[in-house]
């Protein structure tokens, strides 16, 4: 009757132990990925580096955690490491179309304009459809002045995704810089429908009415922008009402 009894309790402590265990795996991924955000830089870095460390994980999802550490480093502007992280992502997962696109906006950050652009081809070359990789490209290309395939990708990123607000604007800042005044006008008031939020849309379209010569839209724009994000020092004293 005790050794049964005894059986019993380890039986039950080594169920304890599974589902603590199970429970911290669960809490460093979420730690880990940080999709809220709710983990400072050091708290993710950490997770992300105790998951790569553990000899049982599965070479996707350890290709998924350095391209989480990667995304950490990227955000604290340390993008060597963050590069670093991203080539030990996509040699783990060739397939892996986030991490070449997260590796692109990485090398773009850095300055790297032509290895960014390989990088958001990569994740093309995975996924056809993949809208942000379009849109991201596009910028570098923008950097570059090739406004011509930069445009054309901010129109695919949009068919791919219509309410990929940041494309709106960045192709209307574009068409501004070409002086297609009616189509930027159009695009940044697209990006606000989409999100009535977006303070960068509103002095971004503030600026095109400016050089249409059209001050009082400008100036209704530029104060909206200054409401939405009062703190902003990019907004403050620009256009203001005499």
């Amino acid at each position: 009757m005790r050794f049964l009894r005894a059986l019993m309790m380890f039986a039950a402590l080594g169920l304890l132990s599974a589902e603590a265990f199970a429970q911290t795996a669960d809490e460093l991924n979420a730690r880990c990925a940080n999709q809220d955000s709710a983990y400072s830089h050091d708290e993710q870095v950490l997770a992300c580096s105790r998951q790569i460390a553990t000899p049982s994980l599965a070479a996707e999802r350890r290709a998924q955690a350095y391209n989480n550490r990667g995304n950490a480093f990227r955000d604290n502007r340390e993008y060597g490491s963050a590069i670093a992280d991203y080539d030990e992502a996509v040699r783990l997962n060739p397939s892996f179309a986030n991490a070449y696109n997260n590796r692109g906006i990485a090398n773009r950050a850095a300055g790297l304009s032509d290895r960014a652009i390989a990088d958001f081809n990569a994740a093309l070359l995975v996924d056809p459809n993949f809208a942000s990789a379009y849109g991201n490209r596009g910028s570098a290309y923008a950097d570059r002045g090739d406004l011509a395939r930069a445009v054309a990708d901010f129109t695919r990123a949009i068919e791919l995704n219509p309410d990929a607000a940041g494309a709106y604007n960045n192709r209307g800042n574009l068409y501004r810089q070409q002086r297609e005044y009616a189509r930027s006008i159009a695009d940044f008031t697209e990006a606000i429908r989409i999100n009535p939020q977006y303070a960068l849309a509103y002095n971004n379209r503030g600026r095109t009415y400016q050089a249409m010569g059209d001050m009082t839209h400008a100036l209704d724009d530029y104060e909206q922008a200054r409401r939405i994000e009062p703190d902003n020092p990019s907004y403050q004293g620009f256009g203001m009402r005499q």
